[in-house]
């Protein structure tokens, strides 16, 4: 008896070692003819940083409950000009000119324009390393560089590198190790979206899941709430909402579904700046067909000009968001007749 369990020990063992090699293999051979500047995975990829003469922008790779996920602060550097100063009246001495206001940092979650980035930069990749180039660093876009990207991996040192002027438009760029003077050709794709700042990786859903993978809303006001089922998923002119075991279309929850999925952040709302007189305007719960559950917090005050305004949070935005005022105010003025349509 003991002598059959260790041959089936061993045999274990082998098999594991052998599908273990012949996965690493496969890795091995996925990048043997292309030049590894940096090594690694998307999970070891612990920041990103971009760094011009015009701005700055990093990224921060974070985990919490829901997963992993980056976070990106922006720093412009561009200063915008000073608003005129008006004429003095007459007799009257010049007024001294406004100081223009100095650029905030701007903070915000990173979408899905994200992930090919960091799947690009883990590993980083190269086409190829280029030799005897000398000191013609100008005809590469080098002298002086474009900016510098930084890499930083778990447990590793951070990994600087200066970027070719060339990133925004070519399908190539050349980048240059400072620390032994090696100069790579990279695909510009993937670091064109750091160029862009949060123009491009910044995430403005508020739930992350595609409409036609919704299978119910459900719209709540304090105590009331009611639910809409979504019939022809699949199909963009069958598709409909209809309240829980009807087979008929709700006319005001099928309008209201629309314009609550359609909404998106507008901007993400620093912590320090988080308003303090919040009050609730509706939740709504979005359940996809893979048992995925999203809560979005709706909230308003109003501005210092006593217009209001409208806010959301939610698991997916990971933070406060500035909802359009246009589409916030248009899903909030149907909240009523649509609670009263499914007899909340």
């Amino acid at each position: 008896m003991k002598r059959s369990l260790l041959i089936y020990t061993v045999l274990l063992l082998g098999t594991l070692g052998w599908a273990y090699q012949t996965w690493t293999h496969e890795d091995e051979l996925a990048l043997q003819d292309k030049v590894v500047i940096v090594p690694g995975t998307v999970e070891q990829l612990a920041a990103v940083s971009y760094r011009s003469e015009d701005l700055e922008l990093s990224v921060e790779m974070r985990s919490d409950e829901h997963g992993r996920y980056g976070w990106g602060t922006l720093l412009s550097k561009k200063v915008a000009p000073a608003p005129p100063t008006p004429p003095p009246a007459e007799g009257e001495p010049a007024p001294e000119p406004p100081t223009p206001e100095a650029p905030k940092p701007r903070q915000f979650k990173v979408g899905k324009a994200g992930e090919p980035v960091f799947e690009g930069l883990a590993p980083f990749i190269a086409k190829r390393k280029l030799e005897g180039v000398g000191d013609d660093l100008a005809a590469l876009g080098l002298d002086p560089p474009q900016g510098t990207l930084e890499i930083t991996r778990e447990g590793k040192e951070m990994r600087s590198f200066e970027l070719g002027s060339n990133a925004f438009g070519d399908v190539n760029v050349y980048l240059r190790d400072p620390n032994d003077g090696a100069i790579y050709l990279v695909e510009s794709r993937i670091i064109r979206p750091l160029l862009k700042g949060s123009t491009s990786l910044a995430d403005t859903q508020l739930t992350g899941v595609v409409e036609a993978d919704v299978e119910r809303v459900t719209l709540a006001v304090g105590d009331r709430q009611v639910s809409f089922e979504q019939h022809n998923p699949d199909d963009n002119k069958a598709r409909f909402w209809a309240l829980p075991g009807e087979a008929e279309k709700s006319p005001e929850g099928h309008a209201w579904v629309a314009k609550a999925l359609r909404l998106r952040s507008s901007k993400y709302v620093p912590d320090a700046e988080v308003p303090v007189d919040l009050a609730q305007a509706f939740d709504f719960q979005v359940a996809g067909d893979d048992g995925t559950v999203v809560t979005v917090e709706v909230l308003r005050n109003f501005d210092d000009q006593g217009q209001e305004q409208f806010f959301a949070r939610s698991e997916h935005t990971r933070g406060l968001v500035l909802l359009p005022r246009s589409a916030a105010t248009d899903a909030s003025a149907d909240v009523e007749a649509v609670l009263q349509a499914g007899g909340a």
